[in-house]
């Protein structure tokens, strides 16, 4: 039978108590974000000005011809003055056109104010081709098309507001050009001339209600011979009749 062992105490003596060992806390230093080059942040705060200031709206005509009155005589010819610097000197200054119209980063918010568009505009175009016959290249005209169709022909509609605008007209001829390549269907009978047509409309004031809306007014803008070896290239085509 085994026989217990028991730890002799010494009179007056606690039981001896077993060290632990502790390890020393170590202070952990939190880590280092990396440091933001001074480039990244001045990028960012120009970007932001530039942005805002190209995105300022257009000053009245008034001011522009220089009508607004004394430029401290009252609050709205303090705006229009300031607003005419930034259209004719800020928006036109290297630093920012030169930056934002080349990348494709420019913007405005224009839409509704000061002067919003009074003019419902689309267009289309007359195709003629060598046998005589005639067909129209429609363009989305939102005001007749769905939702959802809305939603995937705005872009299509936008390019057009731009491009029939009387301030591009270099956009006219290349223009044209695309309308017969796509309108292009016979060798033998390829589109000849394309005359692109403006449809516009006044749009009712809401507070000038009328009982009927004005008609469309059409306009034939800009007629195109259409260059034959380039349209025969770009098809695929040989010159001459099949």
């Amino acid at each position: 039978m085994a026989k217990k062992t028991v730890a002799k105490k010494s009179a007056g003596q606690k039981p001896a108590v077993k060290a632990t060992a502790v390890a020393p806390s170590v202070a952990v230093a939190p880590t280092a974000l990396p440091r933001v080059h001074p480039l990244v942040p001045t990028f960012v705060l120009f970007h932001i000005v530039a942005i805002t200031l190209y995105a300022l709206p257009r000053p009245s005509d008034a001011a522009l011809a220089n009508n607004a009155g004394p430029r401290w005589t009252s609050l709205s010819n303090v705006v229009d003055a300031g607003l005419k610097y930034n259209y004719l000197e800020t928006k036109q200054s290297v630093p920012i056109y030169g930056y934002l119209y080349p990348s494709g980063l420019w913007q405005y918010w224009d839409m509704f104010a000061p002067d919003p568009a009074q003019t419902d505009v689309w267009c289309d175009a007359e195709v003629t081709y060598l046998d005589g016959t005639k067909t129209t290249f429609k363009y989305p005209h939102m005001k007749s098309l769905s939702i959802p169709e809305k939603f995937m022909q705005e872009r299509h509609r936008k390019f057009y507001e731009r491009v029939n605008s009387e301030k591009t007209p270099f956009y006219w001829m290349p223009f044209a050009q695309a309308i017969a390549l796509k309108s292009a269907t016979d060798p033998n009978s390829p589109p000849i001339q394309v005359t692109l047509v403006r449809h516009f409309q006044s749009v009712m004031r809401h507070d000038k209600q009328e009982k009927n809306e004005p008609p469309y007014l059409t306009y034939n803008y800009f007629s195109y011979i259409v260059d034959q070896h380039k349209l025969f290239a770009d098809k695929g085509w040989k010159i001459g009749i099949h």
